[in-house]
Order: structure tokens, then sequence, then C-alpha cells
């Protein structure tokens, strides 16, 4: 049976035998969440998790039927960030050297996984989850953020096999490395959205997910619900705080943080979601939102557009062209019926697309293509 080695941020209730979610866990990615699980029921490889982690003081082997979690000690970011991310790479690296996968598969370049695994000699694929590169080109990143942004274009030229989620990430990571081979793979929904039924609030209301973070275009959204035009809708702003955006008109409402379960909540009762995003390689919220049958506003700079029909299941606009974004708006809020008639333009294709189910059956054949 052949190994494969997936190095990435899999939280450690994952790494049990019987997995139990607390929780607090809304915040980390859910995709690899569901893959842990998925992956129990597959009996074409043997799986081995290479799991970093800060808490860690010395490694750890848990092992089940058919998948072997390492949780290995990691270092601070700042400590990281400054030494070239030395001390994780060599704990990486030898537990790789160990294991002696037939694949390496590393998830995101924001952390120092990718940049271990890259050093690996064998074949290696990595996943993209968000590309800092794209978005320093198009905002104001944070300290941190910029020196993580500057390992990325070495990291993923160092990868002959890369998967995208978007057609729009993978045009972000051509410009930085052209020669590898691309994959496109849809990360799964969580399984709460494909549940709840929509109901919608008595009052038009538009719903935003995400951070302050300059990328975002919070301010260029707010000039949007300052027009009298959209006086009559709320706009919910779910993850920012009051002190976060100076002078709310009094449309504007921001939630503060929102676990997952308050999110779908807040998805059912939601007319439709914006999202002015100038560089997101998959907006998760955006595709939780098509899945529950909401139409979605989402700008041209950014990826999940192929979850959207312009004009029947949402609008694609400019990220700074607030005519275009009140324009949709008012169509999405023009009425209930027309809200839930547009978020169902679809839906159910989205549903196919971003499964659990089909997220595994694409990942299985990506690995067979690599492998074989």
């Amino acid at each position: 049976m052949k190994k494969i080695a997936i190095v990435g941020d899999l939280p450690l209730w994952d790494a049990q035998p019987e997995p139990s979610q607390p929780a607090d866990a809304w915040h980390y990615c859910v995709w690899l969440s569901a893959l842990r699980k998925l992956l129990d029921n597959q009996n074409q490889y043997h799986i081995h998790w290479v799991i970093p982690h800060k808490g860690e003081v010395r490694k750890r082997v848990i092992e089940t039927e058919n998948q072997t979690f390492h949780i290995l000690p990691k270092s601070r970011l700042t400590i990281g960030l400054y030494s070239g991310y030395l001390y994780d790479t060599f704990h990486i690296m030898n537990e790789l050297k160990a294991i002696s996968p037939d694949l390496v598969h590393s998830w995101g370049t924001e952390n120092s996984h990718s940049i271990a695994a890259s050093h690996y000699c064998g074949r290696k694929l990595l996943s993209i989850q968000g590309l800092l590169t794209a978005c320093a080109k198009r905002a104001r990143l944070a300290r941190f953020e910029r020196h993580q942004a500057f390992y990325e274009p070495y990291t993923v030229r160092r990868f002959g096999h890369v998967t995208t989620e978007s057609p729009w990430a993978e045009e972000r990571v051509r410009e930085i490395s052209g020669k590898s081979a691309f994959y496109h793979l849809e990360y799964a929904v969580e399984e709460s959205f494909f549940r709840q039924d929509r109901n919608l609030s008595s009052t038009p209301t538009c719903l935003y997910a995400g951070t302050n973070a300059p990328v975002k275009n919070i301010r260029t959204l707010i000039k949007v619900f300052s027009s009298p035009r959209l006086s009559h809708v709320r706009l919910l702003l779910a993850g920012i705080k009051p002190d976060d955006v100076p002078d709310y008109p009094a449309n504007v409402h921001p939630l503060g943080p929102v676990n997952r379960e308050g999110m779908v909540k807040l998805l059912a009762e939601a007319w439709c979601l914006v999202h002015p995003s100038l560089a997101d390689t998959g907006p998760t919220i955006a595709k939780e939102a098509r899945v529950m049958g909401l139409p979605v506003m989402l700008t041209n700079s950014c990826g999940s557009k192929q979850h959207i029909e312009h004009g029947k299941s949402g609008f694609i606009v400019a990220p700074y062209d607030i005519a275009a974004m009140q324009e949709s708006i008012l169509q999405m809020t023009a009425d209930a019926q027309t809200a839930l008639r547009m978020g169902a333009h679809g839906q159910q294709e989205c549903r196919s697309k971003l499964s659990s189910d089909t997220m595994m059956s694409k990942l299985m054949e990506i690995y067979g293509n690599i492998l074989n």
C-alpha cells in the first residue's frame, strides 16, 4: 500500500481514533477535518498526517486503522518568520524521511508546512488555501503577513503539482510559477450548511462575513450602504467589531465574532451575501451561501465566481464600482421571492460540486494521476 504524507494544520482533536469536534472549532479549515473523516473510509493508501503544533514539546505518534498522526513541535510564528522556519523544517523533514512517503501533500503557503515540504526530494503536491502574494499587490498587508508573503514565491516554485479551488486562483499561481501541473480541487463545505432551510428576515438584509483587513475592502462596502438608495436595507457585518470602522451608517450593524452555528443562522435569515474582496482564492463564505441558496455579490478580483451566474444567482462586479454594487444589492433585495428565486438558481449544482464526497473523489483522482 502506497504512503501519502499530508502536512497541514489539522486540529489535534481530529488526530484521535474517535474525533470529537469542540464547540470553539469554527475558525479552523473545515475541509481538512472533513478530509480526515473521509480518508478513514478508503483503502488505497496509508495516510500519514504530519501536524506541527506549537503546544508540543516532543514528537507524538497516534495510530488508527487507516491513518497515522505525527504531531511535532513547532516554533513561535515570530521566530519562524525571522529564521526561515529552520526549526520547523528540521522536524518536518526528519519525520518525512522516517515515513518515506510516495507523495507529500502540503496544505497552504502561509505557514512553515509548505516551506519544509518543498525540500522533500520525492513527489509532492501543494494545495493553495490563500495567496498573500496576490493580496500584497492589491492591498496593504500587516507586518507578519508581509514576511509570510516573502517566502511564498520560492515555496510555490518548488512544487511540480498544485491544486487551486478556482480559476482565478490558478491564474494568480501561474503568475508565480507557470511550470507546475495544475488541478482544480473544490474544498468541501461543512455539512451543517447543507441541512439548514432558508428563513428570511422581515427586513431586507445583506450579510458580510470576514475580517477588517484592507484586502477585504470593507470601507467600499460601507460607502455603498451609506447611499439613501439602500437606507431600507440592513447590512450585517459578521466578524467586524463596532470599533473596527468609524462612523457606521444607521443601517450597518457590526456583529463581532460569530461561530459556525451562528453563521448558519445568519445565512438562513439573510436575503443575500456581499463579499467585496480584492483578493480571495476561493472565499469559503461565498460557497457556504450558495450551498444554502443565497444569491451572492462577488468582485471580479477573487475566486468562487464559478458558482455564480451573473444576473441569475448573483452578481460579479468591479471591486470599487459603488454604483454597480448598489444596483446589484437592490436587485437581490427587491423582494423576498426574488431573493429566494435567485438563491435557488444553480443551487443543486453548487451542492454537488462542494460536497465532501466530491472533494474526496477528486482528490483520489489527483493522487492517482501523480503516483501513476
